[in-house]
């Protein structure tokens, strides 16, 4: 899997991706009054999305083991919030 700042910015890459949607932005940015609002929002929403991304994976790590988060089934966090 590579290191664990690999995995980490893998996975970073991979969710702000799905989360920002980067071809809705660029649909929906016709429609603003400014041009402005455009990258404001992307970055409000991308800096959102990231500190989503921390605090679930800090949240997680902080209560189980990573061999106990290796054994639970998806979505495993609703077993780490239970």
């Amino acid at each position: 899997f590579g290191g664990v700042m690999d995995q980490v910015r893998n996975m970073m890459l991979v969710t702000v991706f799905v989360f920002i949607g980067i071809e809705g932005a660029s649909v929906y940015s016709a429609r603003a009054q400014k041009r402005a609002d455009v990258g404001r929002a992307t970055v409000i929403g991308f800096i959102t999305v990231l500190l989503f991304l921390v605090l679930v994976n800090v949240l997680s790590l902080g209560i189980m083991t990573q061999p106990e988060l290796a054994k639970l089934q998806n979505p495993s966090m609703a077993a780490v919030l239970e």
